[in-house]
């Protein structure tokens, strides 16, 4: 293991005062939050795929171009959620073996379930904006509270 990767990694190694960094058991559960969130991400993005191909594509949802010709939202949205699905996956994968890379976009998806949760409440479905809000508050918390926080910090000797 070559030192940049010894230093990468957050599990029993010594940060920039020598200390031992000890992976909280918050941040490894943000990690394995993430990977979950990853997957179904990238589920949605192989469903989307398969109904595009298959020809029931939504018709409620398209863009007409200037050729009247009409595109389906299906490809499109395939394409964003398995970029960002494979992206959370890989940071949630990296976080959960306490790399230093991962904790950024799993926080970045977690604010923006909780964002998505307050536009539920406000379109009447609060039976979808509860869960969401809560995955949202849940993930956020695990990787905010002061133990994922020092250990965050003591990462870049601070």
């Amino acid at each position: 293991m070559s030192p940049r990767n010894a230093d990468d990694r957050g599990v029993g190694h010594a940060d920039g005062a020598g200390r031992a960094l000890v992976l909280p058991s918050s941040v490894r559960w943000a990690g394995w939050l993430g990977i979950l969130e990853g997957l179904a991400g990238l589920a949605f993005a192989v469903y989307l795929v398969t109904v595009a191909v298959s020809g029931e594509e939504d018709t409620t949802a398209q863009f007409v171009g200037a050729g009247a010709e009409s595109i389906g939202y299906g490809w499109g949205t395939a394409l964003w959620f398995g970029f960002f699905g494979g992206v959370v996956l890989a940071a949630g994968w990296c976080l959960s073996t306490g790399r230093r890379w991962g904790r950024g976009p799993v926080a970045m998806l977690q604010l923006f379930l909780v964002l998505i949760s307050v536009y539920m409440f406000s379109s009447g479905r609060p039976e979808l904006g509860l869960p969401t809000a809560a995955l949202g508050i849940v993930g956020l918390v695990l990787l905010f509270n002061p133990s994922a926080v020092e250990w965050a910090a003591r990462r870049y000797g601070r």
